[in-house]
């Protein structure tokens, strides 16, 4: 549990230093996969969180109206397999109320069942679909592109961004900072080794 902790940390400052060091320039028009913002506030912002386990950073910060992208975190990558595709759920300049459906990421991979009587473990085929859903009501202003057209190679973690949105400034202050989303994913850890552990004969 530490080390997967220790990953999901690493993985989030390598987003945030990807910002802070990148050109910025604005993204309206750029269907090449690039979300950067174009202002400093917006470069520099911790990323925020949802109960869901969505990841959201502010990409262009400009007075009543901000953009933000919106992708899955660390945590949310391990509770599946490889992305076998994206499935846009809205179009563009589309509004989406907070909690609704931008996208979904259908995946494959293995999970550990039951172990047998020699506590064995077992490993099966498994596939699903995860839905990343809207942190707040915002308007679509686009999907990433190269993740939609590769998402095996594309969509690898929490610094894959999946859709681009259009709030109210400030709207990220509804969400979860790192240490909030940090002791509610020790939480859901928890809840699932127990549940695990119930599973055993």
């Amino acid at each position: 549990r530490a080390l997967a902790r220790l990953a999901r940390d690493v993985a989030s400052r390598r987003s945030i230093d990807a910002r802070a060091v990148a050109p910025r320039r604005a993204t309206r028009g750029n269907h090449d996969g690039d979300a950067r913002g174009c202002c400093d506030a917006a470069a520099t912002s911790p990323p925020r969180f949802t109960s869901t386990h969505e990841i959201v950073n502010c990409a262009h910060a400009h007075g009543a109206r901000s953009t933000y992208t919106v992708g899955m975190s660390a945590y949310a990558f391990e509770l599946i397999g490889d992305a076998t595709r994206v499935e846009p759920t809205r179009a563009s300049g589309e509004t989406v109320a907070k909690g609704e459906t931008l996208a979904r990421v259908h995946w494959s991979g293995f999970t550990r069942t039951a172990g047998d009587e020699l506590y064995h473990s077992r490993w099966a085929n498994a596939s699903g679909t995860r839905e990343i859903a809207a942190p707040f009501d915002v308007k679509v202003v686009r999907y990433n592109m190269e993740a939609l057209r590769d998402p095996y190679m594309n969509v690898r973690g929490p610094e894959t961004w999946l859709a681009e949105v259009e709030a109210e400034s400030g709207s990220t202050a509804t969400l979860m900072d790192e240490e909030d989303y940090d002791a509610l994913v020790e939480r859901e850890e928890m809840a699932a080794a127990d549940k695990a552990n119930a599973a055993y004969p």
